[in-house]
C-alpha cells in the first residue's frame, strides 16, 4: 500500500533527524496527511538511568581460556585467577607396545598473552582433582573442595621475561614426579587401553587438575591450553628399517573445548566504583563489575497513550552507549570490545543453557572505532542497529494489561564470542556469532552516563485509511 510506504519513509527521515539532533524535532509537526489518509507521528524522549554493580566474583565459569596469576590495576583494583581443567583423551590413545621405561613427566601451561610485570617472579603449582567437575560451576568455586592441596603434581618458578615466546606462545613447564607418568603407563597396561578409550573413560581414572599461582604477583597470564607430557623410551625400527633401536617418545594429553575448564576468580574492587555517579559507570572482567541500565517502560507506555491514538506503534527507540575516552586513557586493562546486553532476569540461565541473543531480551554489542557500543541484530558481526523498538514493543505488549508497569532492568556484561563464516542471501560473506562466554581476559570500559548521553529517542506512529 502507498500509505505504508509513505509512513515508512516519513519514519526513516525523522529517525535520521532524531539521531542527528533531538532538539530540532520539537519543532516538527505531529501529523502528515497525504490525500484522505491520516498519518500521525509523535516524537519524544525518555531518560535512561545507569549504575555500576558488582558481579560478586560469580559468573558462569566455563570457558575455553584460562587465566592465571595476580594483577593490580590503579582504577579497577586487584584480580586473582586460577583454573580447574579436565584433559581430553582422543579415542584409543595408546603407548607403544614395546615401551621400555618412563623417563620424565611434565605439566605444560601455554600462554599467548600476559598483562603486568615481565620480570616479577611467580610460581605455578598443579594439583590432582579428587572430585569430578560439572558444567554448573561459577567463578566463586572453592577449588580446595575438589583436590588434595597437600600433594602437588608439579611445580615451577618463572618470569615472563625468562620464558621465550615460540610461534606466539610461551611454555611454562612444570616438572612433575616421574611416578605420575608411571601411573598412567601402568593404568594403560592393566586396563588393556580401556581407560584411554575416550575422555569419559579417562575421567574415571584421572579427573583433571587445578592449576594455581603459588606465589608472586604482578603478572596475569592468558592460558591457551594445559597439557600433560609423559616422555618414555621404547623399541622401534631404525630409519633404514634394518634393526630395532631405542627411541624416545611422548604420551600427551591436553585441554580442549570438548572437556571442562573452569576459572576461579577473586576481585578486590575499590568501593569508589560503586558510588552513584551522574557521569560514568564501569565495566570490568573477569567477574568484576558491570553496568545496569533502567529503562522506564511505564513512562514509554504513558507517552504512547498520550498520543490519543488507539493503534499507536513504536517505530523507533534509538539508544547507544558511548565510551568515556578521556577517562579510559589511563586504563592498563584491555578494552572490552564485545558486550552482552541482557535482561537481568534472563542472565542466570543464559550461559548455563548456552543460549544466543534473541534480539528481544538480549543483544550483542560491538565497539566501533569512535568508541561507541552499537547493538547487533541477527547475531551477525557488524550488522548494526541502535533501534530497540522491537524490544520495547515486546514488553509493552507483555505488560499491556498490567496496572503496575515495572522498569526494565538490563545488564551490560563483557563477553568473548566465537563466529562462523557464512554466506548471505545476496552472496556476500558474513560472520555469525555461534558461542558466547563470560569474558575471562582482563578488560575494562568506562561509559558516559550523563543526562545528555542517557536519552532514548522515541518515534510513535499511527495511520487511518479513509477508504
Amino acid at each position: 500500500m502507498k500509505i505504508k510506504a509513505l509512513l515508512n519513509l516519513a519514519i526513516a527521515v525523522l529517525t535520521v533527524a532524531f539521531v542527528a539532533c533531538d532538539d530540532d524535532l520539537n519543532k516538527v509537526g505531529n501529523s502528515i496527511q497525504p490525500g484522505g489518509d491520516d498519518i500521525s507521528i509523535a516524537i519524544d524522549t525518555v531518560a535512561i538511568t545507569a549504575k555500576t554493580v558488582s558481579l560478586k566474583d560469580s559468573v558462569y565459569a566455563y570457558t575455553e581460556w584460562g587465566l592465571l596469576g595476580n594483577y593490580t590495576d590503579p582504577v579497577f583494583g586487584k584480580v586473582s585467577s586460577d583454573y580447574l581443567c579436565e584433559l581430553y583423551c582422543p579415542e584409543n590413545t595408546v603407548f607403544p607396545e614395546k615401551t621400555i621405561s618412563i623417563d620424565s613427566t611434565f605439566i605444560e601451561v601455554l600462554s599467548d598473552q600476559f598483562i603486568g610485570d615481565s620480570i616479577s617472579p611467580f610460581g605455578i603449582s598443579a594439583y590432582r582433582l579428587t572430585k569430578s567437575l560439572n558444567a554448573n560451576f561459577f567463578t566463586n568455586i572453592k577449588p580446595e573442595k575438589y583436590c588434595d592441596m597437600t600433594k602437588p603434581l608439579g611445580q615451577g618458578m618463572f618470569t615472563v621475561y625468562s620464558t621465550p615466546s615460540t610461534s606466539g606462545l610461551r611454555s611454562y613447564m612444570l616438572r612433575a614426579n616421574k611416578s605420575l607418568g608411571q601411573e598412567f603407563y601402568d593404568e594403560w597396561e592393566q586396563s588393556n587401553g580401556a581407560t584411554f578409550k575416550n575422555s569419559e573413560a579417562l575421567k574415571e581414572f584421572f579427573k583433571g587438575m587445578y592449576v594455581t599461582n603459588s606465589f608472586g604477583s604482578g603478572s596475569l597470564l592468558s592460558v591457551n591450553t594445559t597439557m600433560l607430557r609423559i616422555y618414555f623410551k621404547y623399541t622401534g625400527r631404525n630409519a633404514d628399517d634394518t634393526a630395532d633401536s631405542i627411541r624416545v617418545g611422548m604420551f600427551r594429553l591436553g585441554f580442549t573445548p570438548e572437556v571442562l575448564q573452569l576459572n576461579h576468580i577473586q576481585n578486590s574492587i575499590p568501593e569508589s566504583l560503586f558510588t552513584n555517579s551522574d557521569t560514568r559507570t564501569y565495566l570490568k572482567s573477569p567477574a568484576g563489575v558491570c553496568t545496569e541500565l533502567t529503562i522506564p517502560l511505564a513512562d514509554i507506555m504513558k507517552k504512547a497513550k498520550e498520543t490519543g491514538k488507539s493503534n499507536i506503534k513504536l517505530n523507533a527507540a534509538n539508544f547507544k552507549i558511548k565510551g568515556f575516552t578521556e577517562e579510559e586513557e589511563n586504563n592498563t586493562l584491555g578494552k572490552s570490545s564485545t558486550l552482552l546486553f541482557i535482561n537481568k532476569d534472563s542472565l542466570n540461565n543464559f550461559f548455563l543453557q548456552k543460549k544466543m541473543p534473541d534480539n528481544i531480551t538480549s543483544f550483542m554489542m560491538e565497539l566501533s572505532s569512535s568508541n561507541v557500543y552499537n547493538f547487533i541484530y541477527g547475531n551477525v558481526r557488524g550488522n548494526v542497529s541502535n533501534n530497540l523498538a522491537n524490544m520495547i514493543n515486546y514488553y509493552m505488549t507483555y505488560y499491556k494489561d498490567e496496572t503496575n508497569i515495572p522498569d526494565l532492568k538490563f545488564l551490560i556484561i563483557p563477553v568473548s564470542a566465537k563466529t562462523q563464516e557464512s554466506t548471505s542471501s545476496s552472496g556476500s560473506t558474513m560472520y555469525v556469532y555461534t558461542n558466547i562466554y563470560n569474558q575471562m581476559s582482563p578488560t575494562s570500559a568506562i561509559f558516559r552516563t550523563d543526562k545528555d548521553n542517557m536519552k532514548m529517542s522515541l518515534i510513535f506512529s499511527s495511520y487511518n485509511t479513509q477508504y
